[in-house]
């Protein structure tokens, strides 16, 4: 235990558990890591899993059109390839932590996997934000819960991540993302959980191997998703669960006045209380 010298006016934040532990770290530093959230050999199934999407959106859209997209090694939509990928998105592991910062109430702005394969550029090796906005706000309003389905480290391209850079507009100057950037070494199973303003990218991959990940990105209800899954899952999905809501099915806008004046809350395709 800690001794500190007492400062008369000056309080001391109060933690009195592990969530408020890492969610003080978020506001100080932007991320924090949560092991062992996944273990073997659901990871080795999450492993197959993404591989056999992979290589079915590669055939596609071809290597060529990724390449030129600049998404390359990214797999997006899983759901659609495999219904297994539903089950990620309200974890009880990690949906507490996005309750807790961005409301119970937050939708899935994207589930995206990554490939870093070796020894190959990728797009997500220049430092960059997920929620790219000229602002802070003081309100966390994009949340990512990022899987380490393999190992990081420094030779499999562990992510980088510039501590604290979440809570100022300007981009910092070269020299101290060169001084100040760190980079995330956590087991397989691990959970980044990181303020979607920090500054982050993805390491480089030297080990031979594959190393993969599966990014989640939760907003507040009335930010638009990087994809309309509204649209794509509206009819296939059980309207009265916490996965329609999720999905963003309680949050689409009137078409016409017909559909904002109807008899019963149940029908309004914006639910109240969403924010």
């Amino acid at each position: 235990m800690q001794d500190y010298q007492a400062y008369v006016g000056l309080e001391q934040k109060s933690v009195n558990n592990r969530m408020e532990q890492h969610l003080e770290e978020l506001e100080r530093d932007g991320y924090f890591i949560l092991e062992g959230v996944f273990k073997e050999p659901a990871l080795e199934v999450m492993r197959q899993k993404l591989d056999a999407v992979w290589e079915l959106q590669l055939a596609e859209y071809g290597e060529e059109l990724l390449e030129q997209i600049g998404d390359y090694g990214q797999l997006r939509c899983m759901m659609e390839y495999d219904p297994f990928f539903f089950e990620l998105i309200n974890h009880p592991t990690i949906w507490p932590y996005v309750a807790a910062t961005v409301g119970d109430t937050a939708i899935l702005h994207l589930q995206n996997g990554i490939v870093l394969f070796s020894d190959r550029p990728h797009n997500q090796a220049r430092y960059h934000k997920d929620f790219a906005k000229n602002f802070t706000s003081s309100k966390i309003l994009s949340f990512n819960a990022f899987i380490a389905v393999d190992n990081f480290t420094e030779i499999t391209g562990g992510t980088w991540v510039l501590p604290g850079s979440h809570r100022f507009s300007e981009m910092p100057s070269p020299a101290y993302f060169e001084k100040h950037g760190v980079q995330i070494k956590t087991p397989a199973g691990s959970v980044i959980f990181f303020d979607s303003m920090i500054w982050h990218k993805g390491g480089v991959n030297t080990s031979g191997k594959r190393r993969r990940a599966i990014n989640q990105i939760y907003t507040r209800p009335f930010i638009k998703q990087q994809i309309d899954y509204p649209a794509m899952y509206k009819g296939k999905i059980d309207m009265e669960t916490k996965l329609a809501q999720t999905l963003g099915l309680w949050t689409i806008p009137p078409k016409n006045l017909g559909e904002y004046r109807v008899d019963h809350p149940s029908k309004r395709t914006y639910r109240g209380g969403q924010g």
